[in-house]
């Protein structure tokens, strides 16, 4: 399977995971940039049901907030239409407040698919492989975010 690598997200298959990981302060371009990519590796890699570990950790911030919330809104509902049976959110401590505020409104509402937010990517494994996704440890070496395979 490949992987879209970005300055600013990594997005990568594996199993019946979606592993994406997001950095830096995120334009709307960035954010439509984003969704384009993310769909067209959802599309090519999962006919059945899959999870999507969104690691935002490195993640500063999303400029014009409201549109990109609203993005991200679509993107998940395309998500389950798709299959996503869940969403794993790994967040950092320096950016948890900010983040959680956002991606609460992106999730605000009873969503369709499960969700759950961690600080660790360990945390996050164990969530869905209780689930049943073949999730495999996520590990960060020299300061890189190394993905499941």
């Amino acid at each position: 399977m490949s992987e879209v690598l970005n300055e600013k997200y990594t997005i990568r298959p594996a199993h019946d995971i979606l592993y994406v990981s997001l950095a830096g302060s995120w334009s709307p371009n960035d954010t439509l940039r984003f969704l384009t990519d993310y769909k067209r590796q959802v599309s090519k890699y999962f006919a059945q049901e899959w999870a999507c570990v969104m690691q935002l950790s490195e993640l500063e911030m999303l400029i014009e907030e409201d549109f990109q919330i609203e993005t991200f809104k679509a993107l998940n509902t395309w998500g389950f239409i798709k299959g996503m049976g869940a969403m794993a959110i790994i967040v950092g401590h320096e950016n948890r407040d900010h983040l959680l505020f956002q991606f609460e409104e992106i999730l605000k509402g009873k969503q369709p698919f499960q969700t759950s937010v961690f600080r660790s990517n360990e945390e996050a494994d164990a969530w869905l492989r209780l689930r049943g996704f073949k999730a495999k440890l996520l590990a960060e070496e020299y300061g890189a975010l190394q993905f499941g395979s």
